[in-house]
Order: C-alpha cells, then structure tokens, then sequence
C-alpha cells in the first residue's frame, strides 16, 4: 500500500548531454511504466489534501510531477507526451526569460498528426557561441502564448519559480574580479556589478541571503582602469590580478576603511525579498489569468525570513530541492522532491518505489 508521495522534478526534456536533461523518448518510458504500475499523476490540491488530512481522492497511486525553469522543450515534448498519458504536471516559470512573441505553434502532437516531418520540431538544444573567447550557453525558452495554451489545457498548471533566478554578492571578502570566462547557464549571473575589472565575491541564492554590495565609487575605478588598459586584453597581462588588488589596497588607504562595502539592512533584505516574489506571483498570474498559490525555491535554497515572508504573499505549496518521502502530517511549505536527473530508467523504477513508501533509505 502507497504511503508517500514522490514529488517528481524535471528541467528539460530534450537531448542535451548535461545532467539536467532527459531523451523525450526516455521520460516517455517513465510515463509508461508510471501508467502500467497505476500511477496517477495528482494535483498540488489533491496531494494537499493528502498531506493534511490524509485524505486519498484517487484510485491506486499518485505521483506529483513538476518543472523547473520554462524551458522550449516543455511545450514541444513534455506536454504533448503528458497529453498522451492522461498525467498532470505544475511548471514553474522564471517570468524574466519568457519570451514576448517567439510562438513557435509546433509540438509533437503536429508530427504525430502527419503535419510536419520530425525535422521540423522546434530544436531545443542549447546554443554555445563565444564572446572574448569564452563559451557563453543559451538555452531556447517558453514564449507566453505557449505558457497560456497549456495553462488552458488543464495538464499545466503554471506558477512562478521567481522573477529572475539569479545570486546576490554575500560576502565581504574579494574572492576574484570578474573578467571574461564561460558562462554556461544564465544561473550563473549575479545581481550585482558584474563590469570586468569589478570586485567579485561569493555568491548566494538571492531569496536566502543578505546582500553585499562594493562601494560604487572603487567598483568605477576598477572598471574604469580595465577600460582604458585595454579591456578584455587587460586579462591576458600575467600580472593583471596584482594590479586590481594594489588598486584595492590604495583605495582602502585613502577611505581608511577595512571593508569594501556594506551589507543591505536587514530592512532592505525584507523588501527585495518581498519584492521579487511578489512580481513573479502577480506576472504569473497576469499572464494566465489566476491567483498562483505555489512556488518553487531557485535552488532549493531558502531561509526562516524567506518563508515566513513567502507565506505573506500567499503561497500555500513551497516546493523545495529536499530528498525524501512526503507523508499526511507533513508541512505544505517543505515539499520535498526527487530529481530525475539519470538517464537509466531502472533508477528511476526503484526510485519510484522507494520514495512511494514510508522510509528511503
């Protein structure tokens, strides 16, 4: 008898050799054996419920599925395979890298129908291009019209994964300065000065930290000074590090200070917090026309603040990056989730069954 529930999470389903993604033909083998051992793909409302009261509204068993991220390959391959299956899913949606009017109108359901070839999908692969010599990622993206079709479908239920996604500076220590290198995922960019030559520290989820931020004016000098040495040439010099951290120190000497910068009020902390969540509910929703009561924590990563103030808003499912069982008695604020990151459907067959019962090892 099924006592937890697994909480499914995805992130793309296309063929890019990374962790983060599964072969559509893959996830279809999930869906499958999903149907073939009485898996019901449930609502947040019904699990809900479940966790609550543990109250049952379906037949055999349930499994939740979600979305991370609102990638392209969402409305070209998970959605019509879900279609296909009879399963639900909730998509989490980063509203910034939405696009206004890229439709693409195409999904596997064309090709099935005879209309298109293959050929014809939509890729979904990521790009890579190279800026100072540096590989730069970009992935394709979900436009509004494809997030409000599937919304109006009844198989997705849209809510927001944040506005932007992104990391604040949480540290008042200079770890490096940023300067041209790889960037290969938009997850790696900050919310704060990321000009060459500027102060880099180390970096945090920005809805479970406090944020530092380097005084403007030695974060002009030092992009001032890569400009007019050269610019990205100026990282090639052997000593290019030296002469940023002499710049430091001297600034250091005439301020007469030993710190760089100064942390956000805890105020400030609060309102930026509020803020982002806040936006990424109220787009949502514009978009799809609902009031959005779930949200899933980029990275996983929140604090005591960050949920109490999530709680505020209006969310009443939080969805976290937590390993475990999800049991009747169990808080709607901490949902845990299993990552489907493997590409061996006999893990992920054990994994089901695992995580539908009370104890995982």
């Amino acid at each position: 008898m099924q006592t937890g529930i697994p909480v499914l999470l995805y992130h793309h389903i296309n063929y890019d050799d990374d962790v983060l993604s599964i072969p559509p033909e893959l996830f279809e083998e999930h869906l499958k054996f999903l149907k073939s051992e009485g898996y019901e793909a449930i609502t947040k409302e019904q699990f809900g419920e479940y966790l609550m009261n543990g109250k049952k509204s379906w037949k055999d068993k349930a499994v939740l599925i979600t979305f991370d991220g609102g990638f392209l390959d969402t409305w070209v391959y998970a959605y019509p395979l879900l279609k296909k299956y009879g399963f639900k899913a909730i998509l989490f949606l980063v509203t910034w890298t939405v696009e206004e009017d890229e439709f693409t109108g195409l999904n596997l359901e064309d090709y099935w129908s005879g209309k298109i070839p293959k050929e014809r999908l939509p890729d979904c692969s990521s790009t890579f291009s190279l800026e100072f010599g540096c590989r730069i990622k970009t992935v394709r993206r979900l436009c509004w019209e494809e997030v409000r079709t599937m919304e109006r479908s009844g198989v997705i239920d849209v809510q927001p994964h944040s506005k932007t996604h992104r990391k604040v500076y949480a540290s008042d220590r200079i770890l490096d300065f940023n300067r041209p290198r790889n960037r290969l995922s938009i997850w790696q960019m900050v919310k704060g000065d990321e000009r060459f030559g500027t102060p880099d520290f180390e970096r945090k989820p920005e809805l479970a930290a406090r944020e530092f931020e380097a005084y403007q004016d030695l974060r002009d000098e030092l992009a001032d000074y890569v400009v007019k040495n050269g610019y990205a040439e100026f990282f090639k010099k052997p000593d290019w590090r030296r002469e940023l951290e002499n710049l430091v120190e001297n600034y250091k000497k005439r301020r007469g200070v030993e710190r760089v910068g100064e942390f956000e009020p805890e105020e400030e902390q609060r309102k930026r917090i509020k803020t982002e969540l806040e936006v990424a509910k109220g787009e949502v929703g514009y978009e799809v026309r609902k009031i959005c009561d779930a949200f899933s924590w980029p990275w996983g990563a929140y604090t005591p603040l960050s949920l109490e103030i999530a709680k505020e808003v209006g969310f009443k499912y939080l969805f976290t990056l937590e390993r475990g069982v999800n049991l009747p008695g169990d808080s709607l604020f901490k949902i845990k989730r299993l990552g489907v990151w493997k590409k061996d459907l006999d893990w992920f067959k054990s994994r089901i069954r695992l995580f539908s019962e009370r104890v995982v090892p």
